[in-house]
């Protein structure tokens, strides 16, 4: 059996890095937190998997392989149907006539791009989202 594989290391710096995005004093209800607790659950996934003899990865890579090719074709189907498409349309209008939601729609483009973004700005006057 393989050595356990110590991660304190690693939880000690996303604990640092969770503390520089968060917003909400470490409740766990903004996207920081959030974030930093997705890559903490992927982060132990993958060490847990690679921790596995060879045949189990390969069986849990063909899995998930399996797994992605089902959601994209689920979503194929999802969005080829056009009552779909119309309610997609109709909740996108309706964001973008809000002036509250399109604001923070733009903000959370904005820390999705990243620091970059706002440095080079935006040309074409659109805000970040072009919308």
């Amino acid at each position: 059996m393989p050595e356990p594989i110590d991660l304190s290391g690693l939880h000690r710096e996303l604990d640092r890095l969770k503390a520089q995005l968060c917003h909400c004093e470490s409740r766990g209800e903004c996207l920081g937190c959030k974030g930093m607790e997705m890559v903490r659950q992927q982060a132990e996934a993958v060490v847990a998997a690679a921790s596995q003899p060879v045949l189990f990865q390969v069986a849990q890579e063909a899995a998930a392989r399996d797994m992605l090719t089902q959601f994209g074709e689920m979503q194929r189907r999802l969005m080829a149907d056009p009552e779909i498409q119309r309610a997609a349309e109709a909740m996108q209008t309706h964001l973008l006539q809000d002036p509250e939601a399109r604001d923070l729609l733009e903000d959370l483009m904005r820390r999705f791009q990243g620091p970059e973004s706002e440095e080079t700005g935006d040309a074409s006057g659109a805000g970040p989202t072009g919308l």
